[in-house]
C-alpha cells in the first residue's frame, strides 16, 4: 500500500506542474525511478497511460476557460496520432543518447529564446501557422514523447513557442495533445506487456488530482508570470538532462 502511495504521490507532483503550466510528465520518470525504484520501462508506460487522465482533466479545464483553438487541436492530433505509432515502433532502434541529448538541447535553446523575449503573437486570433505545418509539429510531438516517456507537452511547447504561439494557447493545446498520444503508446505498450496496471492506476490518480489543481490555480496568475515560468522549468529541464548525459 505505501508502494502505491508513492506512486500516487509522484504523480500529483507531476499533475501540478502539468495543469499549471503545461509541463510535468519530464519529472514524472525520474520520479519514478528514483523515489520510488521502480523499473524504467514500466514506468515510461506507467507515465504515458497517466498522461491520458490528465490529458481527459487539463482538456476539460482549459476547454472551459475557452483558450483552446479546436481547430488548431484537430490539426495536431491528425499529425500525432501516426507521429507516436511510429515512435513506438522505432523506440528500440533509436540511439537513445543521441535523442536525449537532441531533446535536451531542443528544450534549452527553446528556453533561451523565450528568456531572452521571443516574439509571441498577441492572442490567439492572430496565430494561424496553417494546418500543414501544425500536422508536422504533431508528428514530431508524437514521435518524441512516445520515444521519451513524457506524454506531449513537454515537445509542443517548445515547438508552438518557436513559432510565436501566445503561452495560454500553447498550454491548452498540450493538454489536448496528451488524448491521441497516450492511447496510441498505451495500446502498443499494453501489446509488449510494459504496463503495471495498479502502479498505473496509481500514478493516473495522482495526476489527475494534481492536474486538477494545476489548472485551477493557473486561471489565477498572469499570463507573463506563466510565460517565464514555462521558459525556467525548460531550462532547468533541459539543464538536468543534458547534466546527467554528459556528466
Amino acid at each position: 500500500m505505501s508502494l502505491v502511495l508513492l506512486y500516487a504521490f509522484c504523480g500529483l507532483l507531476a499533475g501540478l506542474l502539468i495543469g499549471a503550466v503545461g509541463i510535468g510528465g519530464v519529472i514524472l520518470v525520474p520520479l519514478l525511478v528514483y523515489l520510488a525504484e521502480a523499473d524504467i520501462h514500466q514506468s515510461i508506460a506507467a507515465a504515458l497511460f497517466s498522461f491520458l487522465i490528465s490529458g481527459i482533466v487539463g482538456t476539460g479545464m482549459y476547454s472551459r476557460r475557452g483558450v483552446i483553438d479546436w481547430s488548431l487541436a484537430r490539426s495536431l492530433m491528425i499529425g500525432a496520432v501516426p507521429g507516436t505509432v511510429a515512435g513506438v515502433f522505432l523506440l528500440v532502434h533509436v540511439n537513445a543518447f543521441a535523442l536525449k541529448v537532441f531533446i535536451a538541447s531542443l528544450i534549452i535553446i527553446s528556453a533561451i529564446r523565450e528568456l531572452l523575449g521571443a516574439p509571441m503573437a498577441r492572442d490567439t486570433h492572430s496565430f494561424n501557422p496553417g494546418a500543414m505545418r501544425l500536422i508536422g509539429i504533431g508528428a514530431i510531438t508524437g514521435l518524441l514523447s512516445a520515444l521519451s516517456g513524457t506524454g506531449g507537452p513537454l515537445m509542443l511547447i517548445p515547438l508552438l513557442i518557436w513559432i510565436s504561439a501566445p503561452i495560454v494557447l500553447a498550454i491548452g493545446l498540450a493538454q489536448v495533445i496528451q488524448l491521441p498520444i497516450a492511447i496510441a503508446a498505451t495500446a502498443g505498450n499494453a501489446w509488449n506487456n510494459l504496463i503495471d496496471w495498479p502502479m498505473a492506476l496509481a500514478i493516473a490518480a495522482g495526476v489527475a488530482l494534481g492536474s486538477w489543481i494545476g489548472s485551477t490555480v493557473s486561471a489565477h496568475i498572469p499570463g507573463a508570470v506563466i510565460r517565464k515560468s514555462v521558459a525556467v522549468l525548460l531550462l532547468a529541464s533541459g539543464g538536468l538532462m543534458m547534466f546527467t548525459l554528459l556528466f
